[in-house]
């Protein structure tokens, strides 16, 4: 098999967990079609109007995104380098007051993008708490002019005695050029993770032992077949291992349930249809690296592996930030941080996958 065509692979098996999504925005709302307003107002566009708009701009954007290294404040990963090539030069950061949250990526051009829950949200849902006492949301976010297209994904999870004690994750994807006719030019993808305990004090470390963080992981996902595109969105599952006596860390997206994907395909006459909740076994490798003295790491060793196609090169990035909060035993409560791949396939489709990713301490 040498295509994510999804709608060929209907015996994969649904993720079960998918409720669990971290950064699931199809879930959250959304859709509707494109073209001009057809009561002769203005057009609003729609999520999946950026989907369906330019697939191999979101491609382009998203290949570009995955090969940066994330950088660090809050961690980000997008396609816009910036003064040191190949390091994510955008930088995302978030503030919630107890309800609504609000995100700004200030851009490399100086330009910068923001997202409120309280105006931009065009849909959510509710999930299981990541950690007792904790409430965890989604947010599906929508922005718009004359010439651009953003939207966004950011799943808050906060402490209901405290919400400055928060952690948000999220995606966006930014697209220009007109809207109303959906002739898109430009595109640029990110994904990050930000929080008060991932910034400010550094963590402090066991030197000895390992440990096991479990948790979510999920972002953008773009697929390039001749002149067919799928553009969209994937989740699944997230393992990682810190190894405190080597100061390193590894893990894995994918390993336990595959990846789920859904989103929109267009064909090479341009015809778009959605999919939804489809499985495809495929796991990405976070090769090991090093924490550095701030309880950050990033490295470029990064392999997508499939059990029904031939990958015949990944390129990627991944890093992250351990928590300044610890447990009981003393390591960090979570871990979180960002990953990217753009892979080849033995029949010459490419892909690509950008998002965030979280683990809590097991």
């Amino acid at each position: 098999m040498t295509s994510l065509d999804i709608r060929s692979a209907r015996a994969a098996t649904l993720a079960v967990t998918a409720t669990l999504a971290l950064l699931t925005l199809a879930a959250c709302g959304g859709g509707g079609g494109g073209g001009s307003a057809s009561n002769g107002g203005p057009y609003s566009p729609t999520l999946t109007d950026a989907r369906s708009a330019n697939g191999s701009a979101a491609r382009n954007a998203g290949a570009q995104a995955a090969t940066n290294l994330p950088s660090f404040g809050s961690v980000t990963q997008s396609t816009n380098a910036g003064s040191v090539a190949g390091i994510s030069g955008d930088a995302a950061s978030t503030s919630f007051d107890g309800r609504n949250v609000r995100v700004t990526v200030q851009r490399t051009d100086g330009s910068q993008l923001a997202f409120d829950g309280a105006t931009d949200r065009i849909g959510g849902e509710s999930y299981p708490p990541v950690l007792p006492g904790y409430s965890y949301r989604g947010d599906a976010l929508l922005t718009s002019t004359a010439t651009t297209l953003s939207v966004a994904a950011v799943y808050t999870n906060w402490n209901n005695a405290d919400p400055t004690d928060y952690l948000a994750g999220g995606y966006w994807m930014h697209l220009e050029g007109r809207t109303d006719t959906l002739e898109i030019t430009g595109a640029d993808i990110g994904a990050f993770v930000d929080g008060p305990e991932l910034s400010g004090v550094a963590p402090t470390l066991p030197r000895l032992g390992t440990a096991r963080y479990l948790g979510r992981a999920g972002g953008v996902y773009a697929y390039e077949a001749g002149r067919s595109t799928e553009v969209g969105e994937f989740d699944t599952d997230a393992q990682l291992t810190a190894n405190f006596t080597s100061n390193t860390i590894s893990g894995c997206l994918g390993c336990v349930e595959g990846v789920t994907i859904w989103g929109v395909a267009t064909d090479a006459n341009g015809n778009a249809s959605e999919f939804g909740d489809e499985t495809v076994p495929v796991r990405l490798r976070l090769g090991e690296t090093a924490i550095g003295p701030n309880g950050n790491f990033r490295n470029q060793n990064v392999r997508l592996e499939g059990d029904d196609r031939t990958v015949t090169h990944t390129d990627g990035s991944w890093g992250g930030q351990f928590s300044n909060i610890p447990v009981q035993t003393g390591e960090p409560r979570l871990v979180a941080g960002t990953a990217g791949a753009e892979w080849t396939e033995a029949g010459g489709s490419v892909g690509v996958f950008v998002g965030a990713w979280f683990g809590t301490r097991n």
